[in-house]
C-alpha cells in the first residue's frame, strides 16, 4: 500500500476525492482528527479536519503506476491541487506510511491518547500513541496536543493527547 498527499488551493477537496475514489485501487480521503473543545457547557473532544486543505491517498499503485496513470489529471487541476514531492519522491516513505496506519483508525480519524508524566517520563495508556512515546517532542497540556517528530513532507504533527496526572 502506498500513500500519496495532494494540496488542493481552491476548496474543491470533495469533486477531487470524489473523481479519485471512482477507482477501485484508490482510497481518497480528508485526515481527521479529535481536538479538546472547551467552552462554558461543553467540554469533549471533538472531530474536525487535521490538514483541511490535503487529501490523503491510499492505493494499491507504486509510485511509477501512480504517476502514469494520474500525471495527466494532475496537470490538468494545476491552478486548483498539487501532488505533493519530496526530494523528487511522490509518495511517503514506508516509515511515515506505517505511522499514518498505526495513528489513523477505520474511519480516517486519529482519536485522543491518554497517559500520566511520572518523573517527567510520558507513559501512555491507551491510544494510537502507545509505543511512540520517544517520537513526542513536546506536550500542550492545554490544548491537549502531542508534536510528533515524524516530518511527514517536512511538516510537523500535531496529535490529540490528554495527560491525566503529573507526579
Amino acid at each position: 500500500m502506498n500513500w500519496y498527499i495532494v494540496h488542493v488551493k481552491s476548496g474543491k477537496c470533495q469533486e477531487i476525492i470524489d473523481y479519485l475514489n471512482t477507482d477501485q485501487n484508490i482510497y481518497a480521503f480528508l485526515p481527521k482528527m479529535e481536538k479538546w473543545f472547551s467552552n462554558s457547557h461543553i467540554k469533549e473532544f471533538q472531530t474536525s479536519y487535521m490538514y483541511p486543505d490535503y487529501i490523503f491517498i491510499r492505493t494499491s499503485l507504486n509510485q511509477e503506476e501512480f504517476k502514469m496513470k494520474y500525471d495527466d489529471f494532475f496537470r490538468s487541476i494545476r491552478q486548483m491541487a498539487d501532488l505533493l514531492e519530496y526530494d523528487g519522491m511522490i509518495a511517503l516513505t514506508s516509515v511515515e506510511q506505517m505511522l499514518l496506519e498505526k495513528m489513523f483508525d477505520n474511519q480516517d480519524v486519529i482519536k485522543h491518547s491518554t497517559g500520566h508524566i511520572v518523573d517527567s517520563h510520558l507513559m501512555i495508556n491507551e491510544g494510537p500513541l502507545i509505543g511512540l512515546e520517544k517520537r513526542i517532542k513536546k506536550i500542550d497540556r492545554h490544548k491537549r496536543v502531542a508534536i510528533l517528530d515524524c516530518n511527514i513532507f517536512g511538516r510537523i504533527m500535531k496529535v490529540p493527547l490528554e495527560v491525566i496526572s503529573k507526579s
